[in-house]
């Protein structure tokens, strides 16, 4: 039987495609010591039980550095969550959602070119039917990420 997503194999194998999605299978071999048909196996079994979702492009300050970035603290009517959650969804500039504990329900992360274009889009955020209050808070600069 083989090993369960999670074991200190996968972990390494994981950290490295989270510093770089694009290494080979073959450069992921190498510097895990292991052959390559071993990290094509573990690749494939971890996907499939969903532990990777699939393989993206997270954008550098240079091209985040154009946008106004805000994260947007949402109460919600009882009963509503999931009416929210798919307007929420539906709207471009809202980039990542966060169900939280606290007074807020949510926090939704947006992201446009322009002050102007943030502002249409938290209006639009606080139009919708279920959203009983919000605070917003505009990025000034993005520290470190991982």
């Amino acid at each position: 039987m083989g090993e369960m997503p999670g074991t200190a194999p996968d972990a390494a194998l994981l950290e490295l495609l989270m510093a770089d999605a694009r290494l080979s299978t073959a450069a992921l071999a190498r510097r895990l010591g292991v052959a390559r048909s071993t990290v094509q196996g573990r690749l494939e079994r971890l996907e499939r039980n969903g532990v990777i979702r699939g393989y993206t492009v997270r954008l550098g300050p240079a091209a985040t550095a154009r946008q106004v970035q805000a994260h947007a603290m949402i109460a919600v009517e009882p009963q509503q969550q999931s009416l929210v959650e798919r307007k929420l969804k539906a709207m471009p500039a809202v980039t990542s959602l966060l169900t939280v504990s606290g007074p807020y329900d949510l926090i939704a992360m947006l992201a446009a070119e322009n002050t102007e274009a943030l502002d249409a889009a938290l209006d639009e955020l606080r139009a919708c039917l279920g959203v009983k209050s919000t605070t917003t808070s505009i990025v000034l600069s993005r520290r470190f990420e991982r």
